[in-house]
């Protein structure tokens, strides 16, 4: 079994690998000062409820995009399991090429989505990826990664307005009920999700311009989830960066 390891900016997500199956997912804030020890409990809370045994893991793959956070996940897993964590880099033996002008600055989350779009869904893919920041992550028709575009986030947009005006509210994020607004809340909830999603549908256009040919094209991210049914033109994959990390684990692509 594999334990994949997502680190972001806003949570850490967590799941099980048997092979291709996902046996277990647990999302965690990621709070840049948790200390091992509390990680180590949350790993535990989390593989005893679902009965996993630490001898059954044969490895654990972490992408992480917090160094500091990572540093403290790769001691408690260490700790928990009695493996040695891997970092998925860009100096690593990789599932999909680099086609861009600095391989090194790829970061470890989009070559772990990358890899898992081009796993599922093959060569001529655009993958909208949702969280902290809007990222949307090209793979060309050779099958590597060429490039991508990266936005603010939704919540990033939502603290903007809050921070940044006198009169506007701090709001929950949530799918909206429609385009136009009739109370403060609501307007602010259309303007950042309606604006976010509408984005990226005109972003997957025009990448489709300038490559030259259609893209299946994949929603996935915390936020997509407030996007989904606006994008019906895009598939929703909730899970595929676990799963890119897991398509990494699974063809030995190692430091």
């Amino acid at each position: 079994m594999l334990l994949a390891i997502d680190i972001g900016n806003s949570f850490t997500k967590i799941g099980v690998y048997q092979g291709n199956g996902l046996l277990a997912t647990r999302k965690i804030p990621s709070q840049i000062n948790m200390a091992i020890a509390e990680i180590k409990e949350h790993l535990s809370v989390f593989l005893n409820e679902y009965h996993f045994n630490a001898d059954s893991f044969e490895g654990v793959y972490i992408a992480s995009v917090v160094p500091a956070l990572g540093n403290n996940w790769k001691e408690a897993a260490y700790a928990v399991l009695d493996i040695y964590p891997t970092f998925i880099t860009s100096n690593m033996k990789k599932a999909i090429a680099l086609n861009v002008d600095d391989p090194s600055t790829v970061g470890p989350d989009i070559i772990a989505c990358a890899s898992g779009g081009l796993a599922k869904y093959g060569p001529m893919t655009l993958i909208a990826d949702m969280g902290t920041a809007n990222k949307v992550i090209l793979i060309d028709k050779d099958g590597a990664f060429s490039g991508l575009s990266i936005a603010p986030g939704l919540a990033m947009g939502a603290r903007a307005l809050k921070e940044k005006t006198a009169a506007l509210p701090e709001i929950p994020l949530a799918s909206p009920k429609k385009a136009i607004g009739t109370n403060t809340s609501d307007c602010m909830i259309s303007g950042l999700v309606y604006g976010g999603a509408l984005s990226i549908r005109g972003l997957a256009a025009q990448f489709e311009k300038e490559v030259g040919y259609p893209l299946t094209r994949i929603l996935t991210g915390g936020n997509a989830v407030y996007c989904k049914d606006i994008l019906d033109d895009f598939g929703y994959d909730e899970n595929l960066l676990l799963d890119g990390i897991n398509t990494i684990f699974q063809g030995g692509f190692e430091s």
